[in-house]
């Protein structure tokens, strides 16, 4: 008679069957997760608003309702829950243009953009170093001048990713119009819900 816990054959049983059941549980969790709508991505738009006589509006975009836009003066997060509020609804019909930019685009341009400019710097560096034979010269080594270069790129790809960054905005004329008001409505939700 053999000992069921001496035997390997029996450990690896009860291996594939915790890799079956973790492998059933995940599949089930990701069904379950895709039958859920879409979550918010926690935006904050910065929001110009041209109304019909050519007033100029700065504030923050809240939610946007059937009849217009909902605007507030400090900075929200985009919040579609608040469209059937009474805060500070401009109707569509006194809406010439809607600009919008997500806030934190520019910090978020530099970061990205000085990481890629260290990356190339350093790569740049390593594939370009040669060793200095001379009697009056300063060799840092391939490390060295890696890192060197990569300072050096991730102050240029960091102020190319703030211009960049900053420049980043979506401008829609509405004129009043119901159908361009839709169509804004539209790609606002897709830029803060994701795309359906």
């Amino acid at each position: 008679m053999t000992i069921p816990f001496s035997n390997p054959q029996y450990y690896k049983n009860i291996k594939m069957k915790k890799l079956t059941i973790l492998t059933f549980l995940t599949f089930i969790a990701l069904v379950g997760f895709a039958q859920v709508g879409r979550f918010p991505k926690r935006t904050t738009l910065k929001a110009t608003v041209v109304d019909s006589i050519d007033r100029v509006q700065y504030g923050y975009l809240a939610a946007v309702a059937d009849s217009g836009i909902i605007m507030l003066k400090s900075p929200v997060v985009f919040d579609q829950t608040l469209a059937n509020s009474n805060l500070n609804t401009i109707a569509y019909q006194n809406i010439k243009e809607v600009t919008l930019k997500r806030k934190g685009r520019v910090g978020r341009g530099i970061l990205i953009g000085s990481v890629s400019g260290f990356l190339a710097g350093a790569v740049i560096g390593v594939v370009t170093y040669k060793p200095c034979n001379g009697e009056y010269c300063l060799d840092p080594g391939q490390g060295g001048q890696a890192i060197g270069l990569g300072f050096l790129g991730a102050i240029g790809g960091g102020i190319v990713g703030g211009i960049v960054g900053g420049g980043i905005k979506k401008t829609w004329p509405i004129g009043g119009q119901k159908n361009r008001f839709d169509d804004m409505k539209s790609n606002v939700l897709d830029m803060t819900y994701g795309k359906k």
